[in-house]
């Protein structure tokens, strides 16, 4: 007893005060970024863990309460440890988009959806197998003639998000 209050009631008063917060973090936990010494993602299921294991301790066990708060601490630590290893920090460094990356565009073909003139911005759409993107773009090297809708053309460079393309021939005609 702690002050009139049972030691389980307070595990599980911990335990429910802290899996509202972990399902808080979760839904919102993009939205701040904690740079300090420490962090919410990982102290949060440190003491979720540490609160439901002290409250089985309690209820399934005859030990000590101190033994059993130092016997959950250590599992919580152990399980936060691998949380962080396996599943957090492997999601911070995941790439959040199926979008594809500037460097990938170059060399591809695609068609100008907008026209695109001699010195100016148009638009062009590139089909993949994951949809299709359209990109502004104009040309990389000074041309003769503008680039009419429907036409192809390769692109060589993405600088910005703007595509710098040239208009694409066929090398072998049969």
């Amino acid at each position: 007893m702690i002050g009139g209050v049972s030691i389980e009631v307070i595990y599980w008063y911990t335990l429910l005060v802290c899996a509202g917060i972990a399902i808080i973090l979760v839904v919102f936990g993009d939205v701040f970024d904690f740079d300090g010494p420490i962090d919410p993602m990982l102290i949060v299921p440190w003491l979720t863990f540490t609160s439901l294991f002290g409250f089985l301790g309690e209820r399934l066990t005859p030990l000590h309460s101190v033994l059993i708060l130092i016997i959950s601490g250590v599992i919580a630590t152990a399980l936060v440890f691998l949380l962080n290893f396996y599943v957090l920090m492997p999601m911070k460094n995941a790439e959040s988009t199926l979008s594809a990356s500037e460097k990938t565009l170059e060399g591809q073909m695609a068609e100008v959806v907008t026209p695109i003139p001699v010195k100016g911005m148009g638009e062009i759409r590139l089909k993949s197998v994951t949809g299709s993107i359209s990109r502004p773009a104009c040309f990389y090297a000074p041309q003769d003639s503008p680039a009419e809708s429907g036409e192809r053309v390769l692109i060589i460079e993405v600088k910005d998000r703007v595509c710098y393309v040239t208009p694409y021939e066929e090398m072998l005609k049969m």
